[in-house]
């Protein structure tokens, strides 16, 4: 199986972020800046390296929203027939208020009747602290996928695991979370895919 190129800069995300976190020194707005910009360089210059096609650090996506306005994003690149737009927070505030606007962005372009539906648009949320489970479940009803320092990707842990069980399960949670976004009944699917997501986080950390 080939490797995904997306689940890819997941993983270098996810690395990021573990290295932040541990980092308590510094004045924390500076910090922040600092992290948002190297994190977006960082983004660009992977996503060419696994084969993606990235736009440069903040850019602005030029396409139809509701409002008539365009919004900039730390990171923004294609694979496929999808879009992906990325927002990095580094911050001791709480995550799960930027992660709300940052949908709201989103929906801004995908609520326009001039729209493409042949274009998917999704979005990777990155933070330094933990974000909360209630959090979580908006991001996956939405189909935005989160890292924070607490929560590997799956296809961090499906790299670094030898359990063929887990594997499988990892694999099978995989699929639902591309469809999540999709699910007709999110009250009941994000939920439950996170429990099952934090149930496959402890068996990896157990080894």
């Amino acid at each position: 199986m080939d490797e995904d190129p997306v689940g890819s800069l997941l993983c270098r995300l996810y690395e990021l972020c573990v290295g932040k976190a541990d980092d308590k020194g510094g004045n924390r707005v500076v910090e922040g800046h600092r992290f948002e910009d190297e994190t977006s360089e960082q983004i660009y210059h992977f996503a060419r390296e696994v084969g993606l096609d990235p736009n440069p650090p903040r850019t602005t996506l030029l396409m139809p929203t509701v409002s008539g306005n365009v919004h900039q994003f730390d990171g923004c690149l294609r694979s496929g027939e999808t879009i992906f737009v990325v927002e990095c927070k580094n911050t001791r505030e709480a995550a799960k208020d930027y992660l709300y606007y940052f949908n709201a962005i989103i929906m801004d372009y995908t609520q326009s009747p001039k729209f493409s539906k042949r274009i998917g648009l999704r979005g990777i949320f990155v933070s330094t602290v933990s974000v909360a489970d209630s959090a979580w479940r908006y991001g996956l009803a939405y189909g935005i996928r989160i890292v924070d320092p607490v929560s590997p990707p799956p296809e961090y842990m499906l790299k670094s695991t030898h359990d063929e069980g887990l594997k499988q399960g990892l694999l099978q949670h995989m699929a639902k979370i591309a469809t999540a976004g999709e699910l007709e009944d999110q009250s009941d699917g994000a939920p439950r895919i996170l429990e099952e997501y934090r149930y496959l986080v402890g068996r990896w950390r157990d080894g």
